[in-house]
Formats: C-alpha cells, structure tokens, sequence
C-alpha cells in the first residue's frame, strides 16, 4: 500500500508538446500539370512531422481571386503586392483569437489559397464579417473551414 503512494509516477502530460511552432522551413515549388494546370506554392516544409497536428484540428483555407494577372493567370507585381496585403490582415485577424500555424500560399488560375490550421472554430461573427467584406471590396474572397484531424488537406503540400 504504501509503496503505491510514495512511487514516483510519471506526470500525464495534456495538450501539445513544446515547442508548440515547429520553425520556419518555406520551400517554393512550382506545381503543373498536362492539362495546363500551372501555380507556385510556398509552404512550410516544418509541419510535415509536426507531432502537435491533433490539437490545432480546423484547417482554414482563404481563397482570393486576382484580378491584375498575366498570360499564366498569375499575379502582376502589383497585385501581388495587394494580396501580400490581404494575407498579412487575414493572418492577423485569425490570430487574434487562436494559435495559428500558418502553412502556407498557392497561387493558381487566378487564385490564391492562404492556409491555416488553428485549435478550436471560434470566430466573432461580426468581426469576421466586418473583415471579409472590407476583404471583398478588394477581392473576391472563399473563406472555408472544416475538421482535419490528421492535416489530409495539407498531407501533399509538407510532404
């Protein structure tokens, strides 16, 4: 009996393991495909063995349309200026409220997906619609979010 209430028992650890970010590690790639599917991504490659995926459970993808491109349906230098813009308002409203990890840009036929994954699907609903509208007065803008578990929507992007 007394053995069992003097023993040393390991402490249960609860939530993510430190360090809670894993670094920064922002490979460009250039993604296509035979049926003229063209785009560069720039994503970080530090989230491909992240041990902590199961506590920042949403992925949120926001897509912007662009609208100064070229011949490739990629951005002009200033329209990538613009949507460097947005992103930065984007990113900080999300972190606001939640631990964001920030994965990364693709940028494709017209658009562009900035993608996050974050702990738990709270959101003012009046503050987020105050943003994207001032966002749509810009942009068009998607704004999706589900339940990932196991980071599949991202799975070919860290690799």
């Amino acid at each position: 009996m007394f053995k069992k209430l003097f023993s040393k028992k390991e402490p249960k650890t609860y939530g993510p393991t430190e360090p809670i970010y894993p670094g920064e590690l922002f490979e460009v790639s250039e993604i296509s495909d035979d049926n003229g599917f063209f785009g560069f991504s720039n994503i970080n490659k530090s989230y491909d063995n992240y041990p902590n995926k199961k506590y920042f459970p949403w992925w949120i993808q926001v897509t912007l349309e662009l609208v100064d491109i070229d011949d490739r349906k990629m951005p002009t230098e200033s329209e990538a200026q613009i949507l460097n813009e947005l992103e930065d308002e984007i990113e900080k409203f999300i972190s606001e409220r939640h631990k964001t990890h920030f994965i990364g840009r693709v940028t494709h036929n017209g658009f562009r997906d900035i993608i996050f994954y974050v702990q738990e699907p709270r959101f003012d609903q009046e503050k987020t619609s105050i943003l994207f509208d001032q966002v749509q007065q810009k942009r068009r803008v998607n704004f999706t979010m589900e339940k990932d578990l196991e980071w599949k929507n991202v799975s070919g992007l860290i690799k």
